[in-house]
């Protein structure tokens, strides 16, 4: 996950965020919404890669990142569609008629392994990052079962995991019967769509009253076709915390990336905070995190993964994996960027709605008078897209030398940008 230009050849960065790996039948709506940030992937880039965006990278956000990581925008190739795009990241390039770019790098990372991706690989000869060979059929088999719900689920129980009661449905009328006996002796449900992330397509029933209980199944699920993945639904229950483990798979084995405690609202995740505080569960998690890392590399997958948790009173769930790269990998590239050398980085991360305030341009005025631009202070907040004008939201990064710091500086960043405070951990 180097980012020193000088150890590793030029590469494409690809961000193939809208793929089947992710979601089935997604809405526009959450095309949208993942494609609108996909802008950040500039942070991540050196002189002579090329980034395939899904959203327009405005000259002043380009300048702004040239500024703050001493990057030479010019001697990146940055290819961006003109509006906001719901199509897998390869069209958009294309479209633009710039499929012979990504070909002249030697290197592709894309965002998550898909079928698209793999057949570029393998007709151009580019290298698929981190594999040291293009991945057979049976390695991308294993990334789509796993990132269902069902399949973490069944290959984290038959490693002798703990998972939280719950089971799959083909169908919305399946579904509701299960659900009607499910919540019969739990006071609550969580029904997730099987092929899905960031939140997208979840769903939260409670008991209620017996009588009325198949009804108002019925009217939670509402109508519609059925998604080909189908549903897996689980009790739901009373976290004390999120905490997430994020691993690396290589060919020399699997290694512990970061760890984070993650922020969700409405059980979509919106950001989080790293380090995970270490509470009674940690080492139980990581090697929870570990052991799912060695089914994973054993199966031919390489490349980034994290394990997503539940802890509450008493023990812990995993609720789910992302064999990808996640929304914080680059958050946690980017700490590093702003803070070589630190082991571990401490940062907050949010993705929040503000009402009236400053506009992008106002909010980079601010947090340079508050010092909070400086890379020598104790922390410092980065603005990690600009998506204001089109989703009405902040999305930031404060990084710093210490968790009490970084704590700090988010609360100034949160009454600079006009926002509450924040409903993540603290």
């Amino acid at each position: 996950m180097s980012s020193n230009a000088t150890s590793r050849p030029s590469r494409t960065i690809l961000a193939n965020i809208n793929s089947d790996t992710m979601a089935e039948n997604p809405t526009d709506r959450y095309l949208r919404a993942m494609a609108l940030p996909t802008p950040r992937m500039l942070w991540e880039a050196e002189p002579g890669d090329c980034v395939v965006m899904l959203a327009p990278c405005p000259p002043h956000f380009r300048e702004y990142v040239a500024h703050t990581v001493g990057l030479d925008v010019a001697q990146v190739d940055i290819v961006a569609p003109a509006g906001t795009a719901t199509v897998h990241a390869l069209d958009v390039a294309g479209a633009l008629g710039a499929t012979g770019r990504l070909a002249d790098r030697p290197m592709l990372e894309p965002f998550a392994l898909d079928r698209p991706v793999l057949e570029f690989a393998r007709r151009t000869g580019v290298q698929l990052y981190p594999y040291s060979a293009h991945p057979d059929d049976s390695v991308l088999e294993t990334v789509r079962r796993v990132n269902t719900k069902s399949g973490i689920r069944e290959t984290v129980a038959g490693l002798g995991l703990p998972v939280a009661d719950g089971g799959f449905a083909a169908t919305r009328a399946e579904l509701a019967g299960k659900l009607a006996a499910f919540l019969s002796d739990r006071p609550a449900v969580i029904v997730k769509t099987d092929r899905s992330s960031t939140g997208f397509g979840n769903l939260v029933i409670e008991a209620g009253a017996r009588e009325s209980r198949a009804r108002r199944v019925q009217e939670a699920l509402g109508d519609g076709p059925d998604p080909a993945c189908g549903w897996t639904y689980e009790e739901y229950l009373p976290l004390t915390a999120s905490p997430s483990m994020e691993m690396l798979c290589e060919d020399a084995g699997v290694t512990e990336y970061y760890s984070c405690d993650q922020r969700t609202v409405d059980n979509a995740w919106t950001g989080m905070v790293a380090p995970a505080a270490e509470g009674p569960w940690h080492g139980e998690l990581r090697k929870a995190a570990l052991l799912i890392g060695e089914w994973l590399h054993a199966r031919g997958y390489r490349g980034i993964f994290d394990v997503d948790c539940g802890t509450y009173d008493g023990g812990y769930v995993v609720t789910e994996a992302n064999v990808r790269v996640t929304g914080g990998t680059f958050l946690e590239k980017l700490a590093r960027r702003l803070r070589p050398g630190d082991a571990p980085v401490h940062w907050r991360a949010d993705s929040r709605p503000g009402g009236p305030g400053p506009d992008f341009a106002e909010a980079l005025r601010r947090i340079e008078a508050a010092g909070l631009a400086d890379p020598s202070a104790a922390a410092r907040t980065v603005l990690t897209a600009d998506t204001r004008e089109t989703d009405g939201k902040w999305r930031y990064l404060v990084v710093g030398r210490d968790a009490a710091s970084v704590a700090a500086a988010e609360r100034e960043t949160e009454a600079l940008l006009g926002l509450g405070p924040g409903s993540g951990p603290g």
